[in-house]
């Protein structure tokens, strides 16, 4: 299946706010049921295994959309004993304001130029974020989380084959907004296959990384 680079409308709010609500609604069932949560989880999993928590862990979700990811992984940390302060940054200052939620510090910026001081965070996640960028400009992102995080870079996206890019493409139950039908294949079809995104990690300048397969297609 060739890579093709395509716009994704939610990116910038291209649609009614009906439909825009929708889409959003539907990338969070999405990460709820089809790998979001259950990949996170198997990656924080990894991270944890090996570090302390002499102090509370700083964590960046980086395109985080409305937030809701990050606020159902916070609460699961919580759950699981683990200590965090999570942040989440978000290009479109609309898609926060769809989903409020106190607990965790909200920023508005560019995922290319993270408005941060070096080792800053412990941990940058970014889920579903990675395959938006191609060439320097994914170079670049994964530079730009990798330079905030002092510890570790966890990256959850989508492995680019003809059966997730059917599913989504054809499965209203899941992607009620037409918003969602579209970028949704168009995701898949712009997605890093597993070689590619390590060839891209080592073109990054990572010299210590592990892609691993996640749940649904990840």
């Amino acid at each position: 299946m060739r890579r093709i680079v395509s716009h994704e409308l939610l990116d910038d709010d291209l649609g009614s706010a009906s439909d825009l609500r929708k889409s959003l609604d539907d990338l969070w069932r999405i990460n709820r049921w089809l790998g979001g949560v259950a990949g996170m989880r198997r990656l924080f999993a990894k991270f944890f295994s090996r570090s302390t928590q002499a102090h509370p862990l700083r964590i960046l979700d980086v395109g985080a959309g409305d937030g809701r990811l990050a606020g159902h992984l916070s609460g699961e940390l919580k759950r699981c004993g683990c200590r965090a302060e999570i942040f989440v940054l978000d290009r479109r200052v609309s898609h926060f304001l769809h989903h409020p939620d106190s607990r965790m510090a909200r920023v508005a910026g560019d995922a290319l130029r993270l408005p941060f001081a070096p080792n800053t965070f412990d941990v940058t996640i970014c889920n579903l974020l990675l395959h938006h960028f191609s060439g320097d400009a994914a170079r670049q992102l994964l530079k730009s989380l990798f330079a905030v995080a002092a510890e570790a870079v966890l990256v959850n996206d989508l492995d680019r084959r003809w059966l997730p890019y059917l599913f989504i493409r054809y499965a209203p139950f899941v992607a009620r907004s037409p918003i969602t039908r579209w970028d949704g294949a168009a995701s898949v079809r712009q997605a890093y296959t597993r070689t590619e995104l390590s060839a891209l990690a080592r073109d990054s300048g990572f010299s210590s990384f592990e892609v691993v397969t996640l749940p649904c297609f990840r």
